[in-house]
């Protein structure tokens, strides 16, 4: 009997952590540096695995920023996937960028490529 108890409360602590966790992973927070707009060239694919979609964009600067996008099914019913845009070309995300000035990073709404807007997280206006 003590040890169905003893299991029974560990699964509970299991479960709330796990929902602790998934509440910190999502949102905005960490990218509140306000609205930013980021051109360069793609150097690493658009990737659709884990929680969101990722980039990453070489800028005219020569730093590379780490772009996460929505996750993935949302950003795939954007029209945006793993073999939409070429690495090496150039693109535009529209976003919000990381609170650290050190860190280059951005969170983004959109990605423009060639004539194309993917809206990956539509407006909320």
């Amino acid at each position: 009997m003590r040890i169905r108890q003893t299991l029974k409360a560990l699964l509970t602590l299991m479960a709330l952590c796990a929902s602790f966790v998934a509440l910190a992973h999502h949102g905005w927070s960490g990218n509140t540096a306000g609205e930013v707009e980021i051109t360069g060239e793609l150097v690493s694919g658009v990737s659709l695995s884990g929680p969101h979609g990722t980039l990453q964009i070489r800028d005219a600067d020569g730093q590379v920023w780490n772009i996460t996008l929505a996750p993935g099914p949302r950003t795939h019913r954007a029209g945006l996937r793993e073999d939409t845009i070429p690495e090496g070309a150039e693109v535009t995300v529209h976003g919000e960028r990381h609170e650290d000035p050190e860190v280059f990073e951005a969170k983004v709404r959109r990605v423009i490529w060639e004539d194309q807007v993917f809206d990956v997280y539509p407006p909320s206006d």
